[in-house]
């Protein structure tokens, strides 16, 4: 494919050309040409040009306008010293030339002189003085162009490299003025012919030469972009004309010359197609394929083989009409033949291109091998139809899809007017030779396949894939068949794909029918009903018999998709007692098959938290032709978000299935709650708690409408420092309806950690205290709490996962107040947190050790304790004499109270209850309202409520209620909605009367704080006593005082031998009323009922009332426990001041107003 170049002629009447020829061709071809079009065209730019240089001919008859042959440059050489010479004789040579050169229409001229090796460069320009060069500039350059060139024969010590880099600058300035001369000139004269496009005797051909010499232009320049653009807007201007059906300049269509269905159509040179337009006798169809033959040459040139195949497809799918309308006068199968050949000759005219192509860029082979697959496949498909036609194939699909007409038609035509036969030599031995036509039909398959796998369009060549299944079929190679049929059916099963073609199934499914192969059989008939709505009823429906027949025989299950043969959707949840008796999911199934199927289990699947899944599920149901409604119920009750996970359907060992969690596919979420006549469980903190022993949970079981047994609870912690205590048996108490029917039960725990239930009647409450432990830091566990049991012969669960909040509302503190006979123990109780707390009833319990002597007179109280009080309580407490074994170590305060915050909760959530079952909803209550609770009963003042007794409710938040109830249906949103605004616009303020009245039976909490009060005690008693108490005490006089101590025995523990303990005794003086004088803290032992004596004086510093120094006696060792009982403790005792007189003299007062000089005495003081 070398392109033409452009040519330059030299006219050498010196005889210097074979001096500067091998020079010249050295240094081509030119290189980094920049031509700056006048026609405002952005700049070109030209990395390389060939130059065919020619020897001028003065005989020469000028080129014709519509000529493809241009000359662009004609060079001259001279080579003369002499002046004389050149002025009489070279001269007149040159302008002779240079007027045959005008002569000729957009030709450059240039004048070489060409200077022998001696001559030498002197200051003057070029080593010349005056010379035959600077003469021929003087008589031969116009204007600013500059026409003449300098060049010297080189030597190897003077290569003359500046020389000639500005000889062959001026031939590429040369050779683009030229250029552009010539494009300005085609495009003028091409806008002059199309502006008479409408004018009689326009002629088409003419258009087309003229406008294909500015491409032929533009390719000589290797400018191949501007060249497609021309050969574009004549490929456009064609079929502007073929609209208009103005094709008069065209012969005829053509295409009946030997070799015209099998010849290369991008091959232009094929044929003399530039004589026949010139002559207007080129037919259709020799014209189209010199123009898609010019544009391939362009593309090629640009290396562009992608768009190469492009077009051509293009070309070939939109000409095919055409030569269908003149396929009477063609030879026999001429479109199969030249779609076929015109296919290959793309694909084997790009694939040397490919190989560079790809090593330079690895994204390239994708996108090539996708076109390049293309065309080989629009050449294999020339075979179905030829196969077809010639008895090699069955008139079936898949090779039938792409029949243009039906054979039988074309037999006829045949038998009415016989034609000669195609040329194309490879499908003529494919015609003539079964083993010819498969080995060429699989050799086009396997390269199309090729290519789709490199492209990455596997579905693309799988169905290129089926097409070689149908021709093993064909052959009844049933093995190869069916190995390939299997592996279509499974990859398209793998890749989610839709319908795989009915007919390659048929073949399938007949093959392994025939093999024996019951289990594909069976999958290949389910493939088909998959494109059940394709086929024919009768048909879709013995493939069903046939199914359903043998679908119970297999051996293992076989799970398919319910799309497209079913359509499945979820409706709701039926939840309401009246239309259902247990909560259900209603789902809408609709069976596209054309017969009813009997299905043995439907099954849907929930995934949630806690349990992560949930089944609800039918056995035994038909599903007839169109919608089928169904109602699933599940064997678990549980509450909580579910999102709709899968359906599985079960038919023998058949199993469809649908995934509701595809990518893309909006979630389904259903809100699930507690059936509510069924069982159901509840974990909380017991009514009453006892401090300082095992915590224990209250699980209360409450059995439904109906009698259970075998039943099983099983706790499960969710958190960790968070366990159950495994013990042999739980302490239970079953309560029926009535309060006296309750029992007390020891019921089993099971090494899993279960606990077996006893069988219970309808509506029987169930208690269980289970221990637990925990960590003392954590006020809320996380337990999952499952029931399994049986109800009317069927195994039922209940599932529930709950926080479980574990406070004490209450603190306590004592202090311990020892006498010799008895104790007094103050208690003070105060809040644990911001709620108020009513404290209904308190009391001491006594221990083995204290019995309580005396308390308050009144047990049952109503006292509401705020925040921040605290409410104290005094016991008087006696040692007994026999220690009571049956009481326990440590007296127990004993508190029984309710929160406020209890008290309003359980009154609202009455109200709103009974609100809900007048409306036929109470199966929402327990979600209800724990979100009410959450959103709008958190924010009560509930110390408010305590000092005036009235609760203010929020303000209804629709939005804020509607945001808990999205996952329910629009009926039940709407009408939860409006009942919990109306319950809200009822109850804006509830008094404690509205709360007491409509919650009778407020539940209660009791607490038992055991109390540290010491059985033993060293007691003393001190004593001071005045040693004259008759005496008044004077200021700064010393008082003798004796300090008395005493050891009590009443405390000392009995069993204990007397020992002498070391104690000491501190005075505490307030040295700003007193002085001590003596020990003020000294050591000593002492024995029980034994009496000491200390001496000490206190000094009065003040006179009046002044308290006595305190005085404390403790232990030496810190493991006694001793106290002190001070008999002198706020004794005030009088202090007086020395009796003495004083008078003074005071002269009158007027004297101590006079002025300064005057002066006054003083008198002395008499005692």
């Amino acid at each position: 494919m070398n392109g033409r170049k452009v040519t330059v002629t030299y006219c050498d009447e010196f005889g210097v050309w074979p001096l500067v020829a091998n020079d010249l061709s050295s240094r081509l071809p030119l290189k980094n040409l920049q031509w700056h079009p006048s026609s405002q065209r952005s700049e070109r730019f030209i990395p390389s040009l060939e130059v065919d240089l020619q020897r001028f001919n003065f005989e020469q008859i000028p080129q014709p306008l519509l000529s493809a042959h241009t000359t662009y440059l004609n060079l001259y050489f001279v080579n003369c010293d002499d002046n004389d010479v050149y002025k009489n004789k070279v001269k007149k040579q040159i302008k002779t030339w240079v007027d045959l050169i005008a002569t000729k229409k957009n030709q450059e001229w240039l004048i070489v002189y060409v200077a022998g090796q001696d001559t030498k460069r002197t200051n003057n320009y070029l080593g010349l003085k005056t010379s035959v060069f600077d003469k021929i500039r003087a008589d031969f350059n116009q204007g600013k162009r500059d026409r003449c060139a300098y060049i010297r024969i080189v030597d190897q010590d003077d290569p003359s490299s500046e020389l000639w880099t500005s000889f062959l600058e001026k031939m590429k300035e040369s050779i683009l003025a030229s250029f552009d001369m010539q494009v300005l000139q085609i495009q003028e004269d091409t806008r002059r012919l199309d502006m008479q496009r409408h004018m009689p005797g326009w002629n088409y051909c003419t258009f087309f030469i003229l406008k294909e010499g500015l491409a032929q232009a533009f390719e000589i320049m290797t400018l191949y972009e501007d060249a497609l653009i021309q050969y574009d807007e004549l490929e456009a201007s064609f079929f502007q004309v073929l609209r208009d059906k103005a094709l008069a300049w065209f012969g005829h269509f053509g295409a009946t010359e030997a070799g015209d269905d099998c010849g290369n159509i991008l091959d232009f040179k094929r044929k003399g197609y530039r004589d026949l337009i010139n002559k207007n006798i080129i037919s259709v169809f020799d014209f189209r394929c010199y123009l898609f033959a010019r544009q391939t040459r362009m593309l090629l040139k640009l290396q562009r083989i992608i768009e190469v195949c492009k077009r051509g497809q293009l070309f070939i799918s939109g000409f095919i009409p055409a030569i269908r309308e003149n396929e009477d006068v063609l030879v026999d199968n001429f479109v199969e033949s030249w779609v076929f050949s015109a296919c290959m000759n793309i694909v084997n005219e790009c694939e040397p291109f490919s190989t560079n192509l790809t090593a330079a860029d690895p994204n390239f082979a994708i996108l090539y091998s996708a076109v390049k697959a293309d065309l080989l496949l629009t050449a294999r498909r020339q075979l179905d139809k030829l196969g077809t036609k010639y008895k090699h194939l069955p008139v079936t699909e898949p090779f039938s899809i792409y029949l243009d007409t039906k054979v039988g038609d074309e037999g006829t035509k045949a038998s009415a007017k016989p034609k000669d036969p195609m040329t194309n030599v490879k499908l003529l031995e494919a015609i003539n030779s079964v083993e010819a036509f498969d080995k060429m039909y699989m050799a086009l398959s396997t390269r199309a396949i090729k290519s789709y796998d490199t492209c990455y369009r596997p579905r693309a060549a799988l169905t290129v894939h089926g097409d070689i299944a149908a021709l093993k079929y064909t052959r009844d190679k049933l093995e190869d068949a069916v190995m390939i049929f299997e592996s279509l059916i499974r990859r398209y099963d793998e890749q989610d794909w839709g319908s795989i073609e009915n007919s390659l199934l048929v073949k399938c499914a007949d093959s392994q029918k025939r093999l024996g192969k019951t289990d594909q059989y069976i999958e290949s008939l389910l493939t088909l009903l998959k494109n059940a709505k394709c086929l024919p009823k009768e048909d879709a429906t013995r493939y069903m018999e046939e199914l359903l027949s043998n679908v119970y025989k297999l051996d293992a299950d076989i799970r398919r998709p319910f799309a497209p043969m079913f359509g499945i959707v979820v409706v709701s949840i039926i939840d309401e007692q009246s239309a259902v008796e247990s909560s259900s999911v209603e789902i809408c199934i609709e069976n596209y098959l054309p017969k009813s199927l009997h299905c043995d289990t439907l099954c849907l699947r929930l995934v949630g938290n806690d349990p992560e899944q949930i089944w609800f599920d039918t056995k035994n149901l038909d599903l007839a032709p169109g919608k089928n409604k169904i109602y699933l119920t599940s064997k678990t009750s549980t509450s909580g978000n579910y999102v709709v996970e899968a359906c599985e359907m079960y038919v023998g060992k058949l199993v469809f299935t649908h995934n509701f969690m595809k990518d893309g596919q909006k979630k389904r979420i259903l809100r699930l709650n507690h059936d509510v006549n069924r069982l159901q469980a509840t974990v909380n903190q017991p009514d009453q708690i006892c401090l300082g022993e095992r915590q224990q949970l209250a699980v209360r079981i409450n059995t439904g409408k109906k009698s259970i047994s075998k039943g099983k609870v099983l706790l499960e912690p969710q958190m960790e420092g968070f366990s159950i205590l495994k013990t042999n048996k739980v302490q239970a108490t079953l309560q029926g309806e009535n309060d006296e029917d309750s029992k007390s039960l020891k019921l089993d725990m099971l090494d899993s950690g279960e606990i077996v239930l006893p069988d219970c009647e309808p509506e029987q409450n169930l208690e269980l205290l289970v221990e637990y432990e925990g960590s003392y830091t954590e006020f809320e566990y996380r337990m999952k709490t499952t029931v399994i049991y049986e109800c009317e012969g069927n195994t039922r669960e209940f599932i529930s996962a709950h926080s479980i909040h574990v406070t004490i509302p209450l603190v306590v503190t004592e202090t311990s107040i020892f006498r010799e006979t008895c104790v007094f123990l103050k208690v003070d109780v105060s809040c644990n947190g911001d709620h108020p707390v009513r404290i209904l009833e308190s009391k001491l319990i006594p221990s083995k050790s204290y019995a309580v002597e005396s308390s308050s007179t009144v047990e049952q109280w109503d006292l509401t304790l705020f925040p921040k009080q605290a409410a104290t309580f005094v016991y008087k407490l006696v040692k007994r004499e026999n220690v009571d074994h049956d009481l326990k170590p440590k007296v127990r305060f004993f508190a029984k109270y309710r929160t406020l915050k209890d008290e309003v909760e359980a009154s609202v959530g009455a109200m709103l209850k009974r609100k809900l079952i007048q409306h036929q909803a109470s199966q929402h209550f327990a979600y209800v309202f724990s979100k009410v609770k959450e959103a709008f009963l958190s924010s009560i003042d509930y110390v408010s409520y305590g000092l005036t007794d009235v609760v203010h409710l929020e303000d209804f938040d629709a939005e804020l209620c509607e945001s808990f109830l999205l996952n329910r249906d629009l009926k039940t949103k709407v009408e939860l909605l409006d009942l919990i605004e109306e319950f809200f616009e009822e109850h804006e303020a509830i008094t404690v009367r509205t709360i007491k009245d409509n919650a009778p039976k407020l539940r209660t909490n009791a607490i038992l704080f055991p109390l540290e009060v010491p059985i033993s005690k060293v007691l003393h008693t001190a004593e001071l006593v005045l040693t004259d108490p008759e005496r008044d005490l004077l200021v700064s006089e010393a008082c003798p005082c004796t300090l008395r101590i005493k050891q009590s025995p009443g405390w000392t523990m009995e069993n204990n031998e007397p020992s002498d303990n070391e104690f000491y005794y501190d005075i505490d003086v307030d040295y700003d009323n007193w002085l001590l004088s003596g020990k003020r803290r000294l050591r000593f032992t002492s024995k029980p009922g034994e009496v000491l004596e200390f001496s000490v004086d206190l000094v009065p510093l003040k006179t009046g009332n002044l308290l006595l120094p305190g005085v404390r006696v403790s232990a030496i060792s810190a493991s006694v426990s001793a106290a002190t009982v001070y008999l002198n403790s706020a004794q005030q005792v009088l202090v007086r001041a020395k009796s003495k007189t004083a008078t003074f003299f005071v002269e009158q007062q007027q004297r101590f107003l006079q002025p300064p000089n005057t002066t006054y005495a003083v008198q002395d003081i008499a005692s």
